[in-house]
């Protein structure tokens, strides 16, 4: 029986995320992981039993701590994801773009180009975490080989670990939304909070048939939330869906309000937001009103969202 090398086992701990003037710290694991694609190569003999590595890129997911600062925001919520008015823009361009994941170990990531690619969704309200998970996408870097060492990523050991830009703050509060002047949506409490989330379009950009990069194809803010101050009757009217100038053919546009969630710290503002999904619950324990959704419809492209 062979010996036990305990040497072996790594365990590292947690780390600290540092993406320009922004440190994030998580509320759970962060994991780095390679995505490669590879291609199959065939054989009429032997069939497919090898393949060749064609493209390449480097993911980072976590969640972040609930810090509601201009520079967490403009990192994991860059504006110009969803404030632009041409689609086609890239999220990086040429210029290399450093993310460091630094480990309380002393075991640093130094990421050569990378960005955030998947936004964490927001939680306005009481008894749930600010944002759920994000997602970072590391690209080779401009003027690098795929030979180069530092073509992703640089690997080091023994750097210095400090936690003296650990958050004190944290960002939870009751909150409270309006939807224009519509009567009975001035000051709309939620059962349980509203929930913030986005549908991002992102097209890879390739070089070579490498990703080096995504471009900004379509964004539309959803709101999603359980109302109590609205009655019945204006949330039917709200929804459009039958009534005069209302109906199958109108557009979601037509009945478009900003819709403005605030809390103690917080304000986030949808603008030119429709109620686009509802329903009603006959039930004994259950409230009348389920889920309703709000969705950006815009009729010339512009700003989606203002955060503060």
């Amino acid at each position: 029986m062979p010996a036990l090398d305990l040497s072996q086992i790594n365990v590292g701990g947690p780390c600290k995320i540092t993406d320009g003037a922004a440190v994030i710290y998580t509320e759970g694991d962060v994991k780095l992981e390679p995505v490669p694609t590879y291609r199959g190569i065939p054989s009429s003999v032997g069939g497919e039993q090898d393949g060749t590595l064609v493209d390449l890129v480097y993911k980072i997911s976590g969640v972040a701590k609930p810090v509601w600062t201009s520079a967490i925001r403009a990192a994991l919520l860059p504006s110009a994801y969803y404030n632009f008015t041409t689609t086609g823009a890239r999220l990086i361009g040429a210029a290399n773009r450093a993310v460091t994941i630094l480990g309380a170990d002393g075991e640093q990531y130094a990421l050569t180009r990378a960005i955030v690619t998947k936004m964490p969704n927001l939680f306005l309200g009481l008894g749930k975490s600010l944002f759920d998970g994000f997602e970072y996408t590391a690209f080779i870097g401009q003027g690098k080989a795929v030979t180069d060492a530092d073509a992703f990523y640089t690997q080091s050991t023994g750097v210095a670990w400090s936690q003296a830009d650990y958050p004190t703050t944290h960002q939870e509060a009751l909150c409270q939304a309006a939807w224009g002047a519509v009567t009975g949506w001035s000051a709309m409490f939620a059962e349980e909070g509203f929930t913030l989330s986005h549908e991002l379009k992102l097209e890879p950009v390739k070089q070579g048939n490498i990703t080096v990069d995504f471009r900004v194809n379509g964004y539309r803010a959803m709101f999603a939330y359980k109302p109590q101050q609205p009655t019945s009757a204006q949330l039917l009217t709200a929804l459009g869906l039958q009534g005069t100038s209302m109906g199958i053919g109108t557009r979601l546009s037509s009945r478009a309000n900003d819709f403005v969630v605030t809390g103690s710290g917080i304000s986030v503002t949808g603008s030119s937001m429709a109620l686009n999904k509802g329903q009603f619950i006959f039930d004994g324990k259950l409230n009348r009103h389920g889920e309703f959704g709000m969705i950006t419809a815009l009729t010339t492209p512009g700003n989606r969202l203002t955060l503060a």
